[in-house]
């Protein structure tokens, strides 16, 4: 689906211009890595949310449910309550015993009890998984640029890296959380009113529900499996408390306080997003079965055929916002790990490069990685690379992170060790299976 309107095209690259041009200009602000990373630990409980949100909330939570609900009904709704859920637990339980360590990346605070093998191992296996999540930030980006361009996939590619690229690389976590606010307005008022004209046209929910196929049992788990869906649960709530960006939120609150509430804010307002999503969806499904062999482009193309090319422009530049921010923040997390758990210390040729320098070679680097994986993966299900990224991230640290929150006395066990460094293997050896 290309679209040719030159209006279209015109409205979509001023405002995404814009939007970039606002987050570029923390970039000047910066001037060590503590602010690239931490923001000197000066955030309120809005831009802890704001963070949060601004990579949590990203392309699986837009076109992802929009895809699944097309393509599997009520269940494309496990990823933003499966945020909700990981958000109040992180409120909860641990927001302050994380903000009181003081660290800056999780593996550092599992490292401090368990050793710093440990915390190599859980940092490397964590980073792998929030770069398999960039993988699906690049599907979904692709999915936009393709459809508003007529892009290539190396063309599609190469400007998601470059995009990513600039939102990381200028401003740090400070540039994230802006991001994340400006996305969080913009991402409501496009699936509030998409959902919204979704049910004007269907005739309203109950009439939608009536027009979809007979035996898809797209409104219960069967469709999706029961178990499948509740693994999926867990693997989102035990990835996102495992996930460095989101906990770096935390480490750069100005207090417990201020962290706790952040968490709390976010969880409050991402379920309504799946829900909107669920409606699109089904929506599509019921009035265009012709999506089937393409379900990744359902939310562009309700777009693109719903509105103006002056609205379907400046949503769709929105759109691309949301998936690339989110994106960004993982990256940063990425880019945090390697740092601080690995470079900390730097020897021989890095000692000559300038902390804010090393730090954007490696952002960098890692945008090159993951534009190389996603060519390989281009025809796969956005969902599917996250559900993987979360399973690998949790298991590496969410049960160390449990037995220092709930069981600290026993952190010193062989066998908790031992369970610690094969939960793992035990995750990429069922998957591999």
């Amino acid at each position: 689906m290309q679209i040719d309107s030159i209006l279209y095209k015109t409205t979509f690259i001023i405002t995404f211009a814009l939007i970039a041009l606002l987050t570029t200009r923390r970039s000047s602000a910066l001037r060590s890595a503590s602010q690239f990373a931490l923001a000197d630990r000066s955030l309120p409980f809005t831009g802890v949310s704001w963070v949060i949100i601004g990579t949590l909330v990203g392309g699986i939570s837009t076109m992802g449910t929009v895809q699944t609900a097309y393509t599997h009904g009520i269940s494309a709704c496990i990823f933003t309550f499966g945020s909700s859920l990981s958000c109040l637990l992180l409120g909860c339980f641990f927001a302050k015993a994380l903000r009181e360590q003081g660290v800056v990346t999780v593996a550092e605070y599992l490292g401090n009890s368990f050793g710093q093998g440990f915390r190599y191992y859980s940092s490397a296996l964590s980073s792998t998984g929030m770069f398999i999540h960039v993988v699906a930030q690049f599907l979904a980006s692709i999915a936009i640029l393709q459809s508003v361009f007529g892009f290539g996939d190396f063309l599609s590619v190469l400007f998601t890296m470059l995009l990513i690229g600039l939102f990381v690389g200028t401003g740090g976590i400070s540039a994230a959380g802006l991001v994340g606010k400006l996305k969080f307005f913009m991402l409501y008022l496009i699936m509030a009113i998409s959902a919204t004209l979704a049910l004007y046209r269907g005739g309203g929910l109950q009439q939608i529900i009536s027009q979809l196929p007979r035996d898809s049992e797209l409104l219960s788990l069967a469709h999706y499996g029961a178990g499948s869906a509740a693994m999926d649960l867990l693997s989102m709530v035990v990835g996102v408390l495992s996930t460095q960006i989101y906990l770096q939120a935390i480490f750069s609150a100005k207090d417990v306080r201020q962290a706790r509430n952040g968490a709390f804010l976010s969880a409050a307002v991402i379920p309504p997003i799946g829900v909107l999503g669920l409606v699109i969806g089904l929506y599509l499904r019921a009035h265009s079965p012709e999506l089937g062999a393409n379900s990744a482009q359902a939310l562009p193309f309700f777009l693109f055929q719903s509105f103006s090319p002056l609205i379907a422009a400046f949503f769709a530049a929105g759109l691309l916002l949301i998936v690339l921010a989110t994106g960004a923040g993982l990256v940063l997390g990425v880019t945090t790990n390697i740092y601080c758990d690995f470079l900390t210390r730097p020897r021989g040729v890095f000692q000559r490069i300038p902390q804010l320098r090393l730090l954007r070679m490696i952002t960098s680097l890692v945008l090159l990685l993951a534009a190389l994986l996603v060519t390989t993966g281009l025809d796969s299900t956005i969902l599917e690379w996250s559900y993987m990224s979360m399973g690998l991230r949790g298991s590496a640290v969410f049960a160390g992170l449990c037995v220092l929150v709930f069981l600290k006395k026993h952190h010193r066990s062989r066998l908790v060790l031992f369970i610690l460094y094969t939960l793992p293997l035990a995750y990429i050896g069922l998957n591999l299976c």
